[in-house]
């Protein structure tokens, strides 16, 4: 917005209502000229509220305590004052506050008056001040500013907060003054919509990518088909990866998207396949470095294209899953008898086939592509130049529902008499006319998974891969795992950081490492080494992803939800934000004897609520939920209405095998000129691995890991679903947390980090990557050496 051409600027006047002045990184831009506007009512939030003091001759001060996440109590006088922004709102209200910087009390400019304050002796607060007795004005911090004169108003805390109370009431009553100004003024509100010429100079992307139209569809169509196995079919999901996916010699690759986490709700439903000849699926890899888009076929068959300058991956998955849902003509349910019903009910899971795969977190030069300038894109070269997206088109799958004990098959079919010659051809997939199975070959894959699930059951020496089995190895490690930033240089960038935030720069810093490690040889039991860590480490996201074109698997035990979207167009997200070890072990005091029993079990449960109950009222965490919290309401006002958007459960604690964590879940519903690969792009990359605000974090983050891509961690891992004609496509994804990234069979790497912020302490921030890391680091190397071993071997 600094190079915002100044005539346009004077034309902004005659299409304004009001402006809302808001924090837009470390550049005040335009701001500072639009203050010299006459007659258009001006709200200044934050950065804003600081720049009007600023542009009217006061002075911006470091602030005596730094307030990121946190609430205080404010102050005011305005409560019956109708030309106050505070007017029917008691005196005090708690607010949450995100700045390092303020409007210096001292010498403030005759123009303006101090309409809010707050006291910095207070604690922290989780309720309201015992006293209501205000603190002296002169001596407090300035929370909010009036000009005498104009309609020109300034608020320090942020009143959209989820935290802070009456904000709404805030912002309307802000509407109401500016409304009877305008009225005062004879000006019509509200005034024309800005033009097209105004609206293109906007950095919030004002249009929306319209999916490729095919050309209309008159004969046969595409169909989902899925069966319900008898209920005596019944195979753990591990043992049916293992004998059936796993032994499928597919080189355009298999997935299964694991919920390993049993009991948990979020852990209902398991999706995997592959992709056989006979299912005439595809595969893609995508660079961000060259737009090279890379296209494997079911019968090996390979095809590469580079992207328009102005096409995204974005773009063009949406492109894709747009074509192919117009061809669908329906769901069908496929009975024992061999009759197909067309289904009319809800099934349990919204999974239709579609895409399943990765977006890595350099994709984010194209959902955002302010975020980094030519000279801060990454170079790629490190040991595992993986894709920046990977994905599986889906033309198969089997659905375990967990809860239910019950099988699903699920196959798209295309129509056997389809004149492949016609227009059912999509120029990117230059074989879409045929993806998909023949009815026949779909019944006889059918009959095929029933056969051996049936075998399976029947022979009792197969069994479920438990923790305490040894997995086979064929390679061994060749050094110690090794961060890319040793600890003395991951503490000097959290005091970075630290420093960046304290200058107002930044509110949180989601700083990251890799991890990493070579091989002797090639790791070739992939598949065995991901169901040590699942075992180990259920998570309710696990997932194995393999790529034998590109020579890359994903294994994710992933306990953290990005974002979900059902078929009646409901968004969810979940970010996770604290982290405290789990009490393990014996936790008997030295003057007592450990029974190794009943009572050592009880002290240790004693010693892990203890934890939890700290985690839950930690100011620290609470303050770094809250940030990311507030970030992805902003994400999903981008593609919900904003009135639609609601937090569910703020800042609950979820306990996992190794951690506890904070966790809030936050819900929309999603445009309806949107679809799921839009929202997901909008949305990217998730808050909790950046910071906030998420751009200038971004921006922060490139120097502070030197330009080096992270690759598939901190990226997001999941589905875009088909649609069956009758409800909106799905789709989720998880955040890739705990996971390993094997390329070319020898490369291992892990990423690991936390969120800064000015409470940080660098050593125990440091450790906090060390637990992070814990979470698969043991089940790799125990499976690599062949036993269980102490960590401590791993070289930070």
């Amino acid at each position: 917005m600094t190079n915002f051409p100044g005539q346009s600027l004077r034309t902004i006047y005659f299409h304004t209502s009001t402006i809302l002045l808001y924090r837009q990184d470390q550049d005040f831009g335009i701001c500072a000229k639009i203050l010299e506007l006459d007659d258009v009512p001006i709200l200044g939030v934050c950065l804003g509220h600081q720049g009007i003091g600023a542009a009217f001759g006061a002075e911006i001060i470091n602030a005596e305590r730094i307030m990121h996440g946190r609430r205080s109590p404010i102050y005011h006088d305005g409560t019956y004052d109708k030309t106050s922004l505070f007017l029917g709102i008691p005196s005090p209200f708690c607010a949450v506050r995100y700045h390092s910087l303020v409007v210096d009390n001292k010498d403030l400019p005759p123009q303006l008056k101090i309409s809010a304050w707050c006291s910095e002796n207070d604690n922290d607060l989780q309720e309201r001040p015992l006293s209501n007795k205000p603190p002296l004005k002169k001596l407090s911090t300035i929370m909010s500013l009036k000009h005498l004169s104009k309609p020109i108003f300034g608020v320090q805390f942020h009143p959209e907060s989820i935290c802070t109370e009456y904000g709404n009431r805030i912002l309307r009553n802000f509407q109401i003054i500016s409304r009877s100004f305008l009225k005062k003024r004879g000006i019509l509100f509200p005034r024309p919509t800005l033009p097209p010429s105004i609206t293109s100079l906007s950095i919030v992307p004002i249009s929306v990518h319209a999916p490729k139209s095919s050309i209309s569809i008159t004969g046969p169509r595409h169909i989902l088909i899925m069966k319900e196995l008898d209920k005596d079919i019944w195979v753990e999901s591990s043992i049916v990866f293992k004998h059936i996916i796993s032994a499928d010699k597919s080189v355009t690759g298999k997935w299964w998207l694991d919920s390993s986490r049993q009991p948990d709700p979020q852990s209902r439903f398991s999706y995997m396949g592959s992709t056989p000849a006979v299912s005439n699926s595809f595969s893609t890899s995508y660079s961000t470095r060259d737009k090279t888009l890379s296209i494997t076929y079911s019968d090996g068959t390979l095809k590469s294209k580079k992207l328009a300058n102005d096409q995204t991956f974005w773009d063009w998955m949406s492109d894709i899953i747009s074509h192919f849902n117009q061809r669908i003509a329906g769901l069908r349910i496929l009975h024992n008898n061999g009759n197909l019903e067309n289904i009319r009910h809800r099934l349990p899971f919204d999974f239709r086939l579609g895409m399943v795969g990765y977006f890595g977190y350099e994709m984010k030069l194209e959902s955002m592509p302010s975020c980094a300038s030519s000279k801060e894109c990454p170079d790629h070269s490190f040991a595992c130049n993986s894709p920046d997206a990977a994905f599986i088109f889906a033309t198969q799958a089997i659905i375990f529902d967990h809860i239910e004990k019950r099988i699903w098959v699920a196959g798209l079919v295309r129509p056997d008499n389809c004149d492949f010659s016609t227009s059912l051809n999509y120029p990117d997939i230059d074989r879409s006319y045929r993806t998909g199975f023949s009815y026949s070959d779909f019944i006889l894959w059918v009959m095929s998974i029933e056969r051996k699930l049936r075998i399976i059951n029947s022979e009792p020496s197969v069994v479920s891969i438990n923790s305490n089995y040894k997995y086979p190895s064929s390679t061994t490690i060749k050094h110690p795992f090794v961060a890319d930033m040793a600890s003395d240089s991951y503490i000097k960038a959290i005091e970075k950081s630290r420093q960046y935030i304290y200058e107002g720069q930044c509110y949180e810093i989601c700083l990251t490492t890799q991890i990493r490690t070579s091989l002797q040889s090639r790791l070739n039991d992939i598949y065995d080494l991901y169901e040590r860590i699942r075992t180990d480490n259920p998570a309710p996201f696990s997932a194995f992803l393999h790529f034998p074109t590109e020579d890359i698997a994903v294994l994710s035990s992933s306990p953290e939800k990005f974002i979900q979207i059902n078929n009646e167009g409901i968004v969810e997200m979940k970010p996770i934000k604290g982290t405290l070890a789990r009490a393990k072990g014996c936790f008997c005091s030295q003057i007592e004897q450990c029974d190794n029993g009943p009572r050592c079990e009880e002290i240790r449960e004693k010693e892990d609520a203890r934890r939890k109950h700290v985690l839950e009222g930690d100011l620290k965490e609470r303050a770094e939920n809250l940030m990311i919290v507030d970030l992805i309401r902003n994400d999903l006002a981008q593609v919900c209405p904003p009135h639609t958007v609601k937090v569910s459960d703020l800042m609950k604690v979820e306990s996992y095998e190794t951690v506890h964590q904070l966790v809030t879940t936050v819900r929309g519903k999603l445009r309806d000129d949107l679809d799921c690969v839009k929202a997901v792009q909008r949305c990217f990359p998730p808050g909790s691995m950046t910071g906030a605000p998420k751009l200038r974090a971004i921006h922060l983050l490139n120097e502070l890991e030197h330009n080096s891509p992270r690759g598939v961690y901190s990226g997001c891992l999941g589905y875009v679903s088909l649609q069956d004609g009758n409800q909106r496509n799905a789709a989720q994804f998880s955040v890739v947390i705990r996971t390993v990234v094997v390329c070319n069979g020898t490369d291992l790497s892990i990423g690991a980090g936390g969120a800064i912020v000015h409470l940080s302490n660098p050593e125990s921030e440091w450790q906090e990557v060390v637990l992070k890391s814990q979470s698969v680091l043991p089940s790799i190397l125990a499976f690599i050496q062949k036993k269980d071993i102490n960590t401590n071997i791993i070289s930070f």
